[in-house]
Parts: C-alpha cells; sequence; structure tokens
C-alpha cells in the first residue's frame, strides 16, 4: 500500500498552484490524503467495496489532450450548451459559448475562475466537502480541472448547460473538480455525462460542489456510462439555502467499479430536495451508491427514490442516510430503494438508514430485493410475447417511475434509450 500512497502522493505534490491560498489548500489535502490513504473494508462506509483492483495498477494524472470521434460525437446528448471535456480538458471555444448565456453568468475553466474571479470562487471551493477518504482528499490536492458555473442572482438558464466528459486514454487519472454558485431566486439545469472508449481502462475522481443561495432552484443530472473497464469514484456536496429546491437525477450504466457519492446540508427553513436513481450493472460491474441528507433545520424536506437493476455477475450497494438533528422539527424525510435481480449471481446490499434527534418529524424509509413476476412472463407468454420480449417490458415498468420523474423530456428520452441499449 505505501508504494501506491508514494504514486499518487508524488502526482500530487507535480500539481501544486502558485497562489499561496491555493497551494495552502492543496498542502493541506495531501496531508489528508497521506493520513487517510485509500479507504478499506475496515471503513464501514466501504465494507462492501473492495479495491483490490484499482490499487494493483497505477493511473497517470498528466492531461493529454484528446478527441471525441465521429460515432460517439453522434451520441451525445442533443442540446444546445454543452461543454465537451476530453481526457479532463475543455476542448470548446468558451468566447462565443460565454455570449449566448444570460448576463451575468459564468461559465468557466476552474483554474480561468480563480484567476479572474477569485471573490467567488475562494468563499465555497473545497469548503463543502469534508475529506472523508482517500479520493476525496486526492481530487483537492491535485485541482487541475474543472468549471466554475455562477448564476447571479435573478438569472434563470432556461435551456440545460451540459458537461460531457470523454476518456480514451489508458491508464489516465482525470480528477475534475466542478463548482457551481447559484444566487438568491436563479434556476438552472446542469447535466454532467461521463462516457469513455469503449474497454479502456482509466480512472475518473470528480468531485462537484453546489451552493444555492435563498429560492435558488437547481436540477443536477449524473449520466454514468463509463467504459466496462474503468473505475469511477464520485461526490456530489450540495449547500441549501432558505425556500432552496433541488433535483438530482443519477443513472448509473456502465463502469468496472463505480462508487458515487451525494451529501446534501438543508441549512435553512423549508429547503427542498429530491434524489432520483437508477443504476443498472451488468456482468462484473460493481456500482456502489452511499448517500446523505443531513436535516439541520426545522420544516425541511428530503425525498429519496433509488431503484437499481441487476444482470449478470454483478454487484450493487445502496446505503441511504437521513440525520434529522434535535432542533429541526417538522422535517419530512422519505427514502426507498427498490431492486430487482435478472441473475442469481447477482447480488445487491442495501441499507437505508434514519438517525432522528427531533420527535415531531415525518420519516418513512425501505427497502426491497426481488426477481422478476413469473407470472406476469407467463401471462405474456401465453400472448406470444417472448421471454426476452417481456423481460424488457417488465424492466422498464420497473424503471418507469423514476424515469417519469425526470423534468427534462429530451432529457428524459435520451436516458431511456441509453437504458434500452444497456438491456440489449
Amino acid at each position: 500500500m505505501s508504494e501506491i500512497l508514494e504514486f499518487y502522493q508524488e502526482q500530487a505534490k507535480a500539481s501544486s498552484l502558485p497562489e499561496p491560498w491555493l497551494a495552502s489548500l492543496q498542502k493541506e489535502a495531501l496531508d489528508d490524503f497521506s493520513q487517510y490513504g485509500f479507504p478499506s473494508r475496515k471503513n464501514e462506509e466501504w465494507k462492501y467495496t473492495l479495491l483490490d483492483s484499482f490499487l494493483q495498477q497505477r493511473f497517470y494524472s498528466s492531461l493529454k489532450l484528446g478527441s471525441v470521434n465521429q460515432n460517439k460525437a453522434q451520441d451525445l446528448l442533443p442540446l444546445d450548451y454543452q461543454l465537451t471535456i476530453c481526457n479532463g480538458q475543455i476542448i470548446n471555444n468558451l468566447q462565443p459559448f460565454g455570449q449566448q448565456l444570460p448576463k451575468g453568468m459564468l461559465v468557466l475553466p476552474l483554474l480561468e475562475a480563480i484567476n479572474q474571479h477569485a471573490d467567488k470562487v475562494k468563499p465555497y471551493l473545497a469548503q463543502l466537502l469534508k475529506h472523508e477518504h482517500g479520493f476525496h482528499a486526492l481530487n483537492t490536492a491535485i485541482l487541475q480541472t474543472g468549471v466554475f458555473i455562477y448564476l447571479p442572482e435573478g438569472v434563470c438558464l432556461t435551456e440545460p448547460l451540459v458537461l460531457a466528459h470523454w476518456q480514451n486514454n489508458q491508464e489516465q487519472a482525470v480528477y475534475p473538480r466542478h463548482l457551481i454558485v447559484a444566487e438568491s431566486e436563479s434556476q438552472a439545469t446542469i447535466v454532467e455525462t461521463f462516457d469513455g472508449q469503449k474497454d479502456q481502462n482509466y480512472l475518473t475522481n470528480v468531485v462537484t460542489e453546489i451552493v444555492l443561495a435563498q429560492k435558488a432552484k437547481l436540477v443536477h443530472y449524473k449520466i454514468q456510462n463509463e467504459s466496462n473497464a474503468a473505475f469511477h469514484i464520485g461526490h456530489l456536496a450540495v449547500k441549501q439555502a432558505t425556500q432552496s429546491q433541488f433535483e438530482s437525477h443519477s443513472i448509473s450504466l456502465g463502469g468496472r467499479l463505480v462508487r458515487s457519492d451525494i451529501s446534501i446540508s438543508l441549512e435553512e427553513e423549508q429547503a427542498q430536495c429530491l434524489m432520483n436513481g437508477l443504476y443498472l450493472p451488468g456482468d462484473n460491474q460493481h456500482i456502489d451508491h452511499h448517500t446523505t441528507v443531513y436535516h439541520h433545520v426545522p420544516s425541511c424536506q428530503s425525498i429519496q427514490d433509488y431503484k437499481g437493476v441487476l444482470a449478470g455477475r454483478s454487484r450493487a450497494v445502496f446505503n441511504g442516510k437521513v440525520i434529522v438533528a434535535k432542533d429541526a422539527q417538522h422535517s419530512e424525510a422519505r427514502q426507498q430503494n427498490k431492486n430487482l435481480l435478472l441473475s442469481a449471481q447477482a447480488e445487491v446490499d442495501t441499507k437505508p438508514q434514519l438517525e432522528i434527534f427531533a420527535n415531531d418529524v415525518v420519516c418513512t424509509h425501505g427497502a426491497t430485493v426481488g426477481q422478476l413476476d413469473e407470472d406476469a412472463l407467463f401471462y405474456m407468454a401465453s400472448r406470444g410475447i417472448s421471454r426476452e420480449e417481456a423481460n424488457r417490458y417488465l424492466i422498464q415498468a420497473f424503471a418507469t417511475e423514476n424515469l417519469n420523474r425526470i423534468p427534462h423530456s429530451a432529457i428524459k428520452e435520451w436516458i431511456a434509450n441509453l437504458i434500452n441499449t444497456k438491456l440489449e
């Protein structure tokens, strides 16, 4: 273990930035990485996710500019506001892109934003996510790429903004660090997609931090469809002020080993959040979701609804946690996780948790694991429907409720097509 820690420590040291406050931030993160190392099964939060296959390899963090091949470009989400981030680097010309945005809105490479708008970046960068393990710390210590999105007060971005991540370099590591700041009464939809060249072995270690001021509304999509040989570690951290509304729609399809975490802090009254997720691991895939919602104050609402469809020799983990503080009376928290096993070799570990320290709350949680309904399959067979087609109908019905939570019709259709392709 010491050799691989030294390998990543050296990469972090080589990424040190010249600004004193950033260099200090990176140094603290590197110290945390040296202290925590990579998580093991001794860590309760990583009990069901084994990192041996990751630790046996070396991923290099040098940014190598690449291009998205034409066939893949045709598969990208068909929306106008789209940044393509290839092997960690933005390949768009941002000047004409920025001219199309509402007045005062900023979409910039993170390092450029730090130089030009430090007053908007410094109060929030690396302030939301506490380093709980080595991947968090390594992302902060390297801090080499990412996007800064700033929404001024009252600004509404009417069309979704897509951050399309693509990797095609073998054994490369990228560490995107995105920061989204939405001032009061602003609105936007942000889509993060993650994809890669088939069978390429690489690492994505991404952190996205989102700050919502009073009455801000933000819808966030994470659509993970990495190469089936890739490793994906991601964390979304959100801080919400009074009457803000946040939606997370998480779709996880690709990757060899995937860990996708969300932490949401409801810090002022009447904040609301929705966390909607679908994951479909197949043969030799491991997909792990951990979610945490902190109800710090009264009269906030959180809803978590995750579903999994597991095929072949796959494994999934879902751990959803809601923490309601002593003074957070009149909180409402609902959480459910349902799983459909398509194979006798598929495994799922599900653990919804409630930690409630207030007494006047409405909190529910539940989890189920099941198989396709044989009676329904028999009925469809009697109507001349093939077993394969009947399976697809039942799986689509299982996922429909979560897909219908997606508010944007073009995004919903695109995701549905990805899922259908996965099921073929």
